[in-house]
């Protein structure tokens, strides 16, 4: 696409002003496709709203209290993404506090995301609702975050390119997301807060809590299976939506290629 193309030539011409050839040679593939939910872009996505359920499907619940409706999302009509499948989605979410943050795998009913043929359905007793709000999906070229596990590799083997790819990663976010709005985002890097995703889903999504604030130490088959793991949606803190994460700010639904999207794993 030419907005891929455009952006692809300015992102290149940044690394080459401050990076040796050999680093930029390492980055550029790691560059991924992706799309910023707001103001600018053409096609229409639509967050909170009325819910949307398959037909007969119970409410989903989580330790007694019913999960809230966060959105559906079209993701076959959003434009040729990497890592974003070919259907429809609703995603649900148990948002007021205490909420499930996907690093324990007691949680996992803290989240629902439903496929198929979704249906308006109407919400129980102590389900928050949220208004719908609509927002544009505009393409964006996005980089991994300085705390991912790519870059922090690239640093033991060039050492000092961490604090200067942190200072191009924050210039480039600036660039894609010029109006401070939230982050919210489909497929690509997540724009990370905290620790990277993937050893959450991993560690969770087998049996493992995972309580410290820093990445574990992952053999070199965890860390391969750690990433398998890449970004479905990336959802912000909105006071449009009336949506307020907490301390880490955001929350993502995070997949597998292969895996059906309800198995999607919640950070």
């Amino acid at each position: 696409m030419d907005h891929f193309a455009a952006q692809y030539r300015r992102l290149r011409a940044l690394f080459d002003v401050f990076l040796a050839p050999e680093i930029t040679a390492v980055l550029v593939p790691l560059i991924r496709p992706a799309l910023r939910l707001g103001a600018a872009g053409r096609v229409p996505v639509h967050l909170g709203g009325a819910p949307l359920l398959p037909p007969d499907e119970p409410w989903p619940q989580w330790n007694g209290r019913p999960l809230d409706f966060l959105g559906a999302i079209d993701f076959a009509g959003v434009g040729d993404i990497p890592g974003l499948p070919p259907c429809r989605a609703a995603f649900y979410y148990a948002s007021e506090t205490p909420r499930p943050w996907g690093n324990d795998p007691g949680q996992r009913d803290g989240w629902r995301v439903f496929t198929g043929d979704l249906r308006t359905a109407s919400p129980p007793p102590g389900a928050v609702s949220f208004p719908r709000v609509t927002l544009g999906a505009a393409p964006f070229l996005s980089l991994p975050s300085p705390q991912e596990s790519v870059v922090q590799r690239l640093e033991t083997v060039y050492s000092g390119v961490q604090p200067v790819y942190a200072q191009l990663h924050a210039a480039w976010t600036r660039h894609t997301c010029p109006d401070d709005a939230p982050a919210h985002q489909l497929g690509g890097w997540p724009t990370l807060v905290q620790r990277p995703l993937g050893p959450d889903c991993l560690y969770a999504s087998t049996g493992r809590a995972l309580n410290s604030l820093t990445p574990p130490a992952l053999t070199p088959e965890e860390q391969r299976a750690v990433d398998e793991w890449h970004l479905l949606l990336q959802l912000d803190s909105d006071d449009r939506l009336g949506w307020y994460w907490g301390d880490p700010g955001r929350i993502y639904f995070s997949t597998r290629q292969n895996t059906p999207v309800e198995h999607s794993w919640l950070t």
